[in-house]
């Protein structure tokens, strides 16, 4: 019998806190507002929330005291049970007012906010069922990283695109659900992913020598996190130590996502097998292209235009792309050379991105000369974007190539060297002899014999 690792067992456990989230959100009544999970909705005076618009509350609401029982400084912690219909006054700051509110409580519409964010939802679905066939297929301490990162990616995010209410911040139960959900498992997510990045496609060269790294490089973030958790707890309510929590938190997993990244370049560098080259491009190619779609789709027009042509929605789309490359990866399923691939997203998600800031840097200076509504400036900016992208384009390609598809530079300055030797060059004994040669460095077989009539 198979000895099974303690990734699925970990993932069990995070599958569990998830759909316990879930079961208590469903039983437990709301208010018809949701706090961001920002550092600032969380401060010690209580709760800023965002308010359903058939609420008594309004968005940007502080809420400060709910039925006589403060939130922030020296309140919370625990709460007393409630039902639906029950009413409730609450103390709010509106537009720097003290108000008085009424509020009836109703069940939270758990749906309606999943189907709100259905695009992220159905990636981290995704996601977690590409990475536990991969786990069944290729088990082994890896594919158990990625195991672990999609259990900890969905488990957070149905947590924290449910999210808790301004009621909850009392101390419910759904509060202590949604901190652990939303930072411990989330770190762990990430410490699965830095798992796999110093597990794949062969285990790093450090942890083959010191195998208490992989413990430190996966237990070292979540204690961290508990630590900064406890730290927090000093002199301060319920409401601010969520908050602080939640920056810990942030510090941390930027840092883990940081660092992964940086191994897997790092290991790609200097990895000598030729197939786990292979992999790792593979891994490359997906995250660029799931990337470039990700800015150039939605991101940047935003920040251009200030609207994307696809809905928020359907970014979750975006990371189709890196699902395919991992599992080609991992399974190692027609492991062809995607270097053109790669080096074509690259150039082109930069060369949008060149022609996106000059063309708003060109509209903006000619609009405040001209008006900010001429007609001019516009033109102005798009003749200029034209007339830089093919000069542009042939420079960023070569940049790319240079940097990132260097193999292909190299074969084509060697066949473009021989073809003007062969020009001036009428010795027949010197041409078979660089003609082997050339053939050694560009296509590199195992061995190489010309034959003349």
């Amino acid at each position: 019998m198979r000895r099974v690792g303690p990734a699925p067992w970990l993932t069990a456990f995070i599958l569990a806190a998830g759909a316990a989230f879930v079961v208590v959100r469903l039983l437990t009544p709301g208010d018809g507002t949701q706090v961001p999970p920002r550092t600032w909705a969380w401060t010690g005076e209580g709760v800023l929330v965002e308010a359903a618009p058939d609420t008594a509350l309004r968005d940007h609401d502080l809420v400060t005291s709910i039925d006589g029982g403060p939130l922030g400084d020296g309140g919370g912690w625990h709460a007393p049970a409630l039902q639906p219909g029950d009413r409730l006054v609450y103390q709010v700051v509106r537009d720097g007012q003290a108000q008085v509110v009424t509020v009836t409580l109703r069940p939270v519409a758990v749906v309606d906010r999943l189907l709100q964010a259905w695009g992220t939802i159905l990636f981290v679905v995704l996601l977690f069922g590409v990475v536990a066939y991969l786990y069944v297929r290729r088990p082994g301490p890896a594919t158990g990283g990625l195991l672990v990162l999609g259990g900890g990616l969905l488990a957070s995010d149905l947590t924290l695109e449910i999210g808790v209410s301004a009621l909850d911040a009392r101390g419910d139960l759904a509060l202590w659900l949604y901190v652990v959900n939303t930072q411990v498992v989330y770190v762990v997510g990430w410490a699965g992913l830095v798992a796999f990045a110093v597990l794949f496609p062969r285990p790093w060269a450090p942890l083959t020598r010191h195998r208490w790294l992989l413990w430190v490089i996966c237990a070292g973030p979540v204690a961290l996190v508990v630590a900064l958790a406890l730290a927090a707890l000093g002199g301060v309510g319920l409401t601010r130590w969520v908050g602080r929590v939640i920056a810990g938190e942030t510090s941390v997993s930027v840092t883990m996502l940081g660092l992964g990244i940086v191994i897997a370049v790092v290991r790609y560098r200097t990895a000598t097998d030729p197939i786990g080259r292979q992999q790792l491009r593979w891994l490359a190619g997906g995250a660029a292209v799931s990337g470039t779609l990700a800015v150039l789709v939605w991101f940047l027009p935003q920040l251009v235009f200030g609207d994307a042509p696809l809905p928020d929605q359907w970014l979750g789309f975006s990371g189709l792309p890196l699902l395919a490359g991992l599992t080609v990866a991992v399974l190692r399923y027609r492991l062809f050379d995607i270097d053109r691939i790669i080096s074509r997203t690259l150039a082109y998600g930069l060369l949008t991105l060149l022609l996106a800031g000059g063309y708003a840097a060109v509209a903006l200076g000619l609009g405040r000369l001209l008006g900010r509504n001429s007609s001019l400036a516009v033109a102005a900016a798009t003749l200029a974007a034209a007339a830089a992208f093919q000069p542009l384009r042939r420079q960023v390609q070569a940049l790319v190539d240079r940097r990132f598809n260097r193999r292909h530079v190299d074969t084509t300055r060697t066949v473009e060297a021989f073809s003007a030797r062969l020009r001036e060059q009428t010795d027949l004994d010197t041409l078979s002899a660089e003609l082997l040669t050339v053939t050694e460095q560009t296509m590199q077989p195992t061995q190489v014999s010309l034959w003349l009539r």
